[in-house]
């Protein structure tokens, strides 16, 4: 019985050894499977990748700029370094991105440029007279279009009078141009630094009016229709100051010398735009600004401008 048991002791499992290697003539064949992994996954990621880009292209938006052969964006004019005498940063964005739509049609032939202002670019989208608009168009501006990834990011200042003794923004009169981009950053900057104060539920019933605070921080401001007319009212002592994008108060330079207020209240990212019902046309733009973006190219076009 102990020799019997002494038999079995000695029958142990011996560990089994993978000898693997990817050099010399023994790796080869490990070798050869890894590359064929490599291939695989690669063509995974890359079937993933542009299979969007093929399904958006058989939209129905899409098929109609491809029969049409052309594709139709509403650019401003007059903005020093993106749009001025069919010239500037956002005219070789719209030429690029119609050429991006468009591979198969010769070059410059891809676009048709239509020119509205900051009034008439959404009345153009909605109506589809444009098929996309590269106007200075704040993303998110209105749920009625589709934006796509920022090309540019602005900043909104605060113009006032040159020589004039900076004060608090909540101590002055600041005018805007109605429905524009440099209202909503106001707006939004007033309603975080503004004193708030909530009604009770009793106040509501009695329809009690809920008194500010002496030292409550308050904003007066006023709207105008252009900028001119700000500009005008802002150089007449008729407002203190004025909220504006970057963009425009270049634009508006040589013909009113005004400072800056060191209040920092925002910034401005402007999309590529479309209508609601074509959000193709804006996925796209998304891809398009992305490969310039990551290629660096993007970066290279703004500095071409001088727009930095």
């Amino acid at each position: 019985m102990a020799r019997k048991n002494k038999r079995r002791g000695g029958n142990r499992i011996r560990p089994i050894k993978f000898n693997l290697t990817i050099k010399g003539d023994r790796g080869r064949p490990l070798r050869i499977i890894l590359c064929a992994l490599a291939a695989i996954v690669f063509f995974i990621l890359a079937a993933n990748l542009f299979r969007p880009k093929v399904q958006l292209e058989n939209t129905a938006e899409i098929t109609r700029i491809h029969e049409q052969g052309v594709l139709t964006v509403g650019i401003l004019d007059g903005i020093p370094g993106f749009s001025e005498n069919g010239d500037g940063f956002e005219v070789e964005l719209a030429c690029r991105f119609a050429e991006y739509l468009l591979p198969d049609t010769d070059p410059g032939a891809a676009v048709k440029l239509e020119t509205v202002t900051d009034k008439t670019a959404t009345t153009k989208l909605s109506d589809g007279s444009v098929d996309a608009v590269l106007a200075l168009m704040k993303k998110g501006a209105s749920s009625r279009f589709c934006y796509s990834y920022p090309y540019y990011t602005d900043e909104c200042i605060i113009a006032i009078p040159e020589g004039t003794e900076e004060k608090p923004l909540d101590q002055m009169l600041i005018g805007y141009v109605q429905d524009s981009a440099s209202e909503s950053v106001l707006n939004s900057y007033i309603s975080q630094h503004e004193t708030k104060v909530e009604q009770s539920i009793i106040d509501k019933l009695l329809k009690r009016k809920v008194e500010l605070p002496a030292d409550a921080i308050t904003f007066d401001k006023q709207a105008f229709a252009s900028y001119p007319d700000m500009l005008l009212a802002l150089r007449n002592g008729r407002i203190d100051g004025a909220a504006i994008a970057r963009v425009y108060f270049n634009k508006y330079a040589d013909e009113y010398s005004f400072s800056v207020h060191s209040a920092q209240i925002g910034t401005i990212s402007y999309s590529i735009a479309c209508a609601a019902d074509s959000p193709a046309i804006a996925q796209l733009a998304d891809m398009f600004i992305y490969e310039l973006r990551e290629s660096g190219e993007l970066e290279k076009l703004i500095a071409e401008y001088g727009i930095e």
